[in-house]
């Protein structure tokens, strides 16, 4: 009796006890790698068009009396306005687009990149002192700040689309840059990683061209040439056809009276606009002499202008404020021209190319997607080591490139006017523009060696041996204080 109630009690409590089989399974299932490891659905993608502005809004202006003279100046100034309105709507097309990249690759990468230095806030404020409009200031503030995350690519998804990328493929930009920073007609635009990439890439299409027409090219470097040129030759010298020829200033062109030239060969010689060291250009007479000799010798020439250094101020329209050479017939002459634009606002490298001297650059073809993405129908591109880059963050700032230059020449001439003021009367000087360097030469050697040993620590001035005499300032709207340390050390 004892042992049947005992079997009742305990099939009761097993009744009364409820199951954990199921909640085990649950769990297991709930915390599954499989479960855990899979990627979240996307959002769903959206397909809003990109705006396009085709006109700004404008008021309706009032014609002025019929006159000769009214009529002139009435369509002078509409010309300008409509030209400052143009300029503004392409800067908001080419923002939405980036916008619209933007949000594409927060996806896969989280925050924007921050972009861009101090010099640009301050420009910024120049524009929108100078009467640009609001929305397109509010616009190109976003961009410095970034508006691509990770070179639009980075190292996790893919690149943006075509149609929603910010390419420097746009029509109409690349003639507002071409006819800014180079010249008009039929040349050839791209943007590299650096300077290095740039020549690198140049280098490429000579030993193409070179070995298309199985005839000599030779690149003249001068002794104050970037090291980059040298370092680039050198993995041609095994080149059939390209050879390098390195050039001093003081041989009396022994190099070249040494060199056989004959009719066919073709001669492009590098020209300096400013040494990354002393801030000089190649002198032109010597150049000039240079290039005739190998005419003289029956060679074809051509350069290219390496001016690097004045980073995405417009370089010939700096020409004003360099005291060495007069260079405005060297860059009207140029088959090709190389600008950095990491020295500014992070832009990386632009070069220029008039390609009408080159047969490689004659059979390209103008159809087909590889012509849109990165110039890829270009012997330029075709034959150099490495990709260019189609979209930038800051891009849309060429649009006001002259305006940047105007920018950066203001801020000069007021560091010049702030030098001048600081340093006594009684001191000898020179105060010597090489834009976008600054020499103050000293007559005293030892005043210069005092004033660079105070300066130092604080502003890591360039010293050459061969100008003991020399402090090398670098201007830029945000360093004039150290007008005021020069103040401070004559004190």
């Amino acid at each position: 009796m004892k042992r049947s109630c005992l079997v009742l009690f305990f099939a009761a409590a097993s009744a009364l006890r409820p199951s954990s089989r199921g909640i085990r399974r649950s769990v297991f299932y709930a915390t599954s790698t499989r479960k855990r490891t899979q990627k979240p659905k996307a959002p769903p993608q959206t397909t809003d068009e990109i705006p396009i502005y085709n006109s700004s809004p404008t008021e309706q202006r009032v014609p002025l009396p019929a006159s000769a003279a009214n009529a002139a100046l009435y369509e002078e100034e509409m010309k300008e306005e409509e030209a400052a309105r143009a300029k503004d709507d392409l800067c908001r097309t080419m923002f939405a687009r980036f916008a619209r990249g933007q949000e594409l690759l927060r996806r896969n990468h989280g925050a924007p990149v921050l972009h861009g230095p101090d010099t640009l806030d301050l420009f910024v404020g120049d524009l929108a002192a100078g009467g640009v409009a609001p929305d397109v200031i509010e616009l190109l503030q976003r961009m410095r700040e970034g508006a691509m995350l990770n070179g639009a690519g980075g190292t996790q998804g893919g690149r943006l689309q075509l149609s929603l990328a910010c390419l420097n493929k746009e029509e109409e930009f690349q003639e507002h840059v071409k006819e800014a920073f180079f010249r008009e007609g039929d040349v050839h635009f791209e943007l590299f990683p650096s300077t290095t990439k740039s020549i690198e890439s140049f280098c490429s299409l000579l030993a193409a061209e070179a070995s298309l027409r199985e005839r000599p090219i030779k690149v003249l470097v001068p002794a104050d040439a970037h090291y980059a040129w040298t370092n680039v030759l050198a993995k041609y010298e095994s080149h059939p056809y390209l050879k390098s020829m390195y050039l001093s200033m003081g041989d009396d062109l022994q190099v070249l009276k040494e060199t056989r030239f004959r009719p066919g060969d073709l001669v492009v010689g590098v020209y300096t606009l400013a040494n990354t060291v002393s801030g000089r250009a190649t002198p032109v007479d010597w150049f000039q002499d240079v290039l005739a000799y190998c005419e003289g010798e029956g060679a074809s020439t051509a350069y290219f202008v390496d001016a690097a250094l004045a980073g995405l101020c417009v370089a010939k329209d700096t020409l004003d404020l360099r005291a060495d050479e007069d260079v405005s017939e060297i860059l009207d002459g140029a088959i090709g021209l190389v600008q950095s634009g990491f020295k500014d606002f992070g832009l990386s490298s632009m070069l220029f190319l008039d390609d009408a001297e080159f047969e490689c650059c004659s059979h390209r073809n103008e159809r087909g997607l590889q012509n849109a993405v990165a110039g890829g129908a270009h012997a330029l591109i075709k034959y150099a080591p490495v990709t260019s880059i189609p979209e930038s963050p800051t891009l849309a700032f060429l649009l006001y490139a002259r305006e940047y230059t105007a920018f950066r020449k203001s801020s000069f001439v007021e560091l010049c006017a702030k030098l001048r003021k600081a340093i006594p009367d009684h001191v000898d000087y020179e105060l010597r523009p090489l834009f976008p360097l600054l020499h103050l030469e000293f007559k005293d050697a030892d005043v210069t060696a005092a004033l660079t040993d105070a300066l130092m620590a604080t502003y890591s001035l360039i010293t050459i041996d061969a100008e003991p005499n020399v402090v090398r300032l670098w201007p830029t709207p945000t360093n004039h204080d150290v007008a005021d340390a020069i103040a401070a050390f004559f004190d």
